[in-house]
Formats: structure tokens, C-alpha cells, sequence
């Protein structure tokens, strides 16, 4: 899950380059090309072959369109909202993750777990600031997106296992082409790739490929309460990336608000583990 949270914040890095000078649509249809060709490669390999059933597979439906959700979202986002409030802002996957395994999983949430995922949400209002000057509310587009990896990260769990990794993540970068090619037909056309932006193609696909396959393996081998607790690396990969590279600039509030839900994560990671001894 590490590898997975520094992999997909550095390909997020790259989109966000990118879509300063290219449309992000047609970013987007590169990136998602680019892993279906990785995917389909890795599957010719190891000898998989490209079956339409878990097309209807009700998990399978599930992870997929969380997956659209939260990486349409997600790209879009990544246009107008800075990369560190992003990697902030999607902290709260952990919590929307307890509180939706509770429903579609059966675990058991007491009081104290719920009143720490109240104490996460209002650390991310303190992040995202409403009311104030500095609020944008495009903001809410990376709250989608976070619904959006809930969804897909239930799904996963539920997903048999008769269905490869690789096989999962094909049809999902799939679909993110398509979603990618109907909104570069809504945004305009094609612009032109010099040597440089094919570079930065290249090295997005790479990564964002690399993220999706730690990802889905964490997911399906860990335990949901263990693994996503991880997450939060996200934030110091995203930090590191905003300020480090974009010259992007937090504030104290800011900086309570990551520490509200972060916190309050861990204290659920922790509940969890001890009810399970």
C-alpha cells in the first residue's frame, strides 16, 4: 500500500503537469491506453486470457464504478485543486472505508469508532476550509473521488478470486479510456506531444500502472483494518510533491485538520486490531 500511495501521487504529480498544456481528456486517454497495453501484456505472459465474465460480476460492476468515480474525479480535480490539499483531502478513504465495511462488509462499528470518524470528517472541513477566501469548490470533486475508492475498494474485497489482479485492472483502465475519449470529445480536440510531454506520458503510465497492481494486491491479500491505515503515507508523497516541486503553500489550519483525521484514523486502526485479539 506504500508503494502503491508514492507510485499513484507521483503519477497524479505528472497528470497535473500535463494538463496545464494538454487537455485532460486526451491525458487521459494516454494514460488509460497505456496500462490497458501494460495489463494486456502482463496477462499474454503469465498466459491469462481476456474473459467478458467479470464484466457481470456484481463485485466486480461495484469495484468498477467506484473506480470511475474516483479516478474521472480525481483527474479532473487535479486541473484546479493543488496537489498537497488533494493528498490531504483523501485521508478521509480510511474512515469513508470503516463506515462502508460496516454496511457492505458486516464489520462491527461501535460508538467509539464512530465518534472517530466524526472527529476525521470535521479534521477534513478544517482542511478544506468552507466559508472562507481560501475555499475552492472544486475541492469537492477529491470528496467524490474518495467515494469513489471506497466504492472501489469494497468491491475489490468482495471480488472472487477466480479474477486476476491483472484482469481486473485491464478492464478498469479500459473503461478510464473511454470515460477519457468522451471527454475529450466534449473538451475539444487533440493537441500536439513533444518529445518532453511523451516523456512525461511514459513515466505517468508507468507509475500510475505500478500504483493500480500494489494497490488491488493490498487490498485483496491484507486485511481491510490493516491496510488502509497505510494511506496516509499519501499525504507526506503529496506534501513532499506540492511543496517540494509545485511551490505549493499549506497553512497551520490546514495542518490541524490533516492531524484531526489522520489521528482519528489511526485510532480506528487500533480499535480494530485489538477487537480482533
Amino acid at each position: 500500500m506504500i508503494a502503491a500511495m508514492g507510485c499513484l501521487t507521483f503519477a497524479d504529480l505528472l497528470i497535473k503537469i500535463a494538463s496545464q498544456t494538454i487537455p485532460i481528456g486526451q491525458v487521459m486517454v494516454v494514460l488509460g491506453i497505456g496500462s490497458v497495453m501494460i495489463f494486456w501484456g502482463l496477462m499474454r505472459l503469465k498466459g491469462e486470457s481476456i474473459r467478458l465474465s467479470p464484466l457481470v460480476d456484481p463485485a466486480v460492476v461495484l469495484r468498477n464504478v467506484g473506480d470511475l468515480i474516483a479516478i474521472n474525479s480525481m483527474c479532473l480535480a487535479l486541473v484546479y485543486v493543488p496537489i498537497s490539499t488533494i493528498g490531504a483531502v483523501i485521508q478521509t478513504v480510511p474512515l469513508m472505508v470503516t463506515a462502508a465495511a460496516s454496511i457492505f462488509l458486516g464489520e462491527r462499528v461501535g460508538i467509539r469508532r464512530a465518534l472517530a470518524i466524526l472527529v476525521g470528517f470535521v479534521g477534513a472541513l478544517f482542511i478544506v476550509q468552507p466559508g472562507t477566501q481560501s475555499f475552492d469548490a472544486m475541492t469537492t470533486l477529491v470528496f467524490i473521488s474518495a467515494v469513489g475508492m471506497t466504492l472501489r475498494d469494497i468491491g475489490t474485497k468482495l471480488v472472487h478470486e477466480n479474477f486476476s489482479t491483472l484482469l481486473l485492472s485491464f478492464y478498469s483502465c479500459l473503461l478510464f479510456s473511454l470515460s477519457g475519449c468522451v471527454l475529450l470529445f466534449l473538451s475539444g480536440g487533440l493537441s500536439v506531444v513533444d518529445i518532453e510531454m511523451t516523456v512525461i506520458f511514459v513515466a505517468m503510465v508507468a507509475l500510475g500502472s505500478l500504483g493500480v497492481i500494489f494497490m488491488t494486491e493490498a487490498v485483496r491479500l491484507g486485511e481491510m483494518s490493516v491496510v488502509s491505515p497505510f494511506r496516509y503515507t499519501r499525504l507526506l508523497f503529496s506534501m513532499v510533491a506540492g511543496i517540494l516541486v509545485l511551490g505549493e503553500q499549506v497553512n497551520a489550519i490546514m495542518l490541524f485538520g490533516c492531524t484531526l483525521t489522520i489521528f482519528s484514523g489511526l485510532y480506528i486502526w487500533r480499535r480494530e486490531i485489538l477487537s480482533q485479539k
